[in-house]
């Protein structure tokens, strides 16, 4: 007797193991390019997607977004955007390494841009609330004019 409840002793504690590890769903790269236009299609202040790109450079895994943005909302549409793909991305089955986002204006007063963030900077600002503003600012995002 004493041995059966040692044994569903371990096996409960290891499914709990298990559980605890192992618990998250993870998803293909596919799938996450996938889920993006569905995540944003929930919001109708969400912008709009005109491109979604996964692939590898220089050995590192990149997500790459295009997005149509408004001139009113250009910041809050940038950091929509990025939140989507932190949101999305901390469930990769690979986590990714860079961030990609070209946002295409719809007025000619403002130029195209292309901003790149480090992912795990970008998934602790967004998801994880370790990083504060000002510092993901600072440190892992960087902006280009195209």
């Amino acid at each position: 007797m004493k041995k059966i409840f040692v044994l569903y002793f371990f096996l409960s504690l290891s499914a709990n193991l298990m559980t605890s590890l192992y618990g998250r769903p993870k998803f293909s790269d596919r799938q996450v390019a996938v889920m993006i236009p569905k995540y944003f299609a929930r919001d109708h202040n969400s912008p709009q997607i005109t491109r979604t790109r996964v692939y590898g450079e220089n050995g590192k895994k990149v997500l790459h977004l295009n997005i149509d943005v408004n001139r009113n909302r250009y910041e809050g549409q940038m950091e929509y955007a990025f939140g989507a793909m932190a949101s999305i991305c901390q469930y990769a089955i690979r986590p990714f390494d860079i961030f990609v986002l070209v946002m295409e204006s719809n007025s000619r007063q403002i130029q195209t841009e292309k901003v790149e963030a480090k992912a795990r900077c970008t998934i602790d600002h967004f998801v994880h609330k370790r990083v504060k503003g000002n510092r993901w600012s600072k440190k892992c995002i960087e902006f280009e004019k195209i």
